[in-house]
């Protein structure tokens, strides 16, 4: 598969600079954001040719047909790996593709894969993941961060911390974040779409628990 690395001064100049070493258009590639570029750094990323499989084909057309429903200017680039089909969306609607903290995009997710999958099962079924403008990396290291910052108050405060509502994958990203801290433990609580994780100091006697709950704090990252 043909491929290049392209650095610019934003995202969207290096991705340019690459269609036109490869004298193709965005449909027909791959790209990695290698690295997203700042202050004193440029953008860097790594454009492949497009070789679709038919199952990625049908993704990818799907995935078009619902953004043009909802008139989204996004297009999609299909990459299949042993785990999962991941769908990367860039293009100037993508806040609207996002929503406040992914909720548009997990929906999306969710609607995506009972469509795909329907009728599979077993190894016929593989996950369907939608990202754009590589929001789950960032959304992740923002998790990390509050993972580390709410075991910390818990442990200063002596309560248990209640963190607002997340899906599975989130949860599951702090419940990994804080496994190995000796000072905290995690619980998830509650039933969809409303569950939510707490973090408890590991210091507290079962009644002491039963009181924080009682008393439990939301912090919003």
């Amino acid at each position: 598969m043909k491929s290049v690395e392209t650095v610019g001064k934003t995202v969207e100049q290096a991705i340019e600079l690459a269609l036109y070493k490869l004298e193709t258009t965005r449909d027909k590639v791959k790209i990695q954001i290698v690295n997203e570029g700042g202050l004193f750094d440029k953008a860097k990323v790594k454009v492949m040719l497009n070789e679709e499989s038919e199952q990625e084909k049908t993704i990818r057309e799907f995935v078009e047909t619902l953004l043009q429903k909802l008139n989204v200017t996004c297009t999609c680039v299909v990459e299949e790996t042993p785990e999962e089909f991941r769908v990367e969306m860039q293009g100037e609607d993508a806040g609207a593709v996002i929503g406040k903290r992914g909720d548009t995009l997990n929906a999306l997710q969710v609607l995506v894969n009972q469509i795909v999958n329907k009728q599979k099962h077993g190894d016929e079924y593989k996950r369907v993941v939608l990202d754009c403008e590589n929001y789950r990396d960032r959304r992740e290291e923002t998790l990390r961060l509050l993972a580390a910052r709410m075991a910390n108050k818990a442990v200063r405060s002596k309560q248990t911390v209640k963190l607002e509502p997340m899906t599975a994958a989130e949860r599951r990203i702090i419940h990994t974040e804080l496994q190995n801290d000796s000072r905290v433990f995690t619980e998830s609580v509650g039933e969809e779409p409303n569950r939510y994780l707490t973090i408890i100091p590991k210091k507290s006697t079962k009644k002491e628990k039963s009181t924080e709950e009682d008393n439990t704090r939301v912090y919003n990252d």
